[in-house]
């Protein structure tokens, strides 16, 4: 009887896997539109939340955008919403400009960082980008959503309960000193005493590496092919006023996955990814 239930719920999550799998014009369209998508398997198991309290979780199959949403796809959804006369959507969903990069003011609209990832927008500018992209992938068999905090932890950790780097390694770089991640990475040269206390000074640099992202598609994915869930612009979610993951202006120990960044209004920090969901 146990086998036989066994081979029960294995045909079962390969067919829930197998039903998540899109067609190869879907595919197409998606790579033209916004990127590529990885499968994320659905689990049953046991985790903890960002309060440390122990909870069950399930997860349903779903598929989860590669890397963070461009400069070149969002502004690509913003030509369309202005093309189609949606002027009150485009209010909405436009770019902060004004925080742009401290180093490259153009950041959000030069092609050259059209490969990197779009921040400076609101959550409801993210959500008109999902819903926008449902509509021009047909709206019938796909829906595009950002995903629910759970969700996106669990494809952060690729499965694992408890990791707390995407790529497992509390190490921050390979093996040839190339980096996991972009972060704020803190020398000793921004160490200093004042009033007998060691500080971080950061009034005079507060950019110490680059002041901007790392390409959305760079350094190396996880074990379910997502790349930069830790570091470069954190990442909102579902939930409203809350991202994860920190960011390129965050030090080592808040690019957690279970780093939250807290925002009510537009941050060059704050981007995000999408999920594709079968509809029912």
């Amino acid at each position: 009887m146990k086998k036989v239930t066994l081979t029960i719920l294995l045909v079962a999550a390969v067919a829930a896997t197998w039903a998540q799998k899109p067609d190869k014009k879907t595919v197409k369209l998606e790579k033209r539109l916004v990127g590529t998508f990885e499968e994320i398997p659905g689990a049953h198991f046991l985790t903890r939340n960002s309060k440390g309290d122990t909870m069950r979780v399930t997860i349903a199959p779903f598929r989860m955008l590669e890397t963070e949403v461009t400069n070149a796809s969002y502004n690509l959804f913003l030509d369309d919403l202005k093309a189609q006369g949606r002027m009150a959507d485009y209010e909405k969903a436009k770019i902060d400009t004004s925080l742009g990069m401290l180093d490259y003011p153009y950041y959000y609209n030069h092609p050259a960082f059209g490969p990197f990832p779009v921040s400076s927008i609101s959550h409801d500018g993210a959500t008109l980008f999902c819903q926008w992209l449902t509509e021009k992938m047909g709206g019938d068999e796909w829906e595009y959503t950002l995903p629910s905090e759970v969700q996106w932890k669990y494809a952060a950790r690729s499965g694992y309960p408890y990791r707390e780097y995407s790529m497992g390694s509390p190490s921050f770089r390979d093996r040839n000193g190339y980096p996991y991640y972009t972060y704020y990475q803190i020398g000793d040269r921004n160490i200093t005493m004042r009033d007998g206390q060691f500080v971080v000074v950061t009034d005079d640099n507060p950019f110490i590496n680059r002041g901007y992202t790392y390409m959305a598609k760079g350094h190396y994915p996880n074990e379910f092919g997502l790349y930069n869930v830790c570091g470069n612009v954190a990442e909102m979610v579902y939930e409203r006023g809350i991202a994860f993951g920190g960011s390129f202006l965050d030090p080592g120990y808040d690019i957690r996955i279970d780093s939250e960044t807290h925002y009510d209004a537009p941050s060059p920090k704050v981007g995000f990814r999408v999920i594709a969901v079968r509809k029912k």
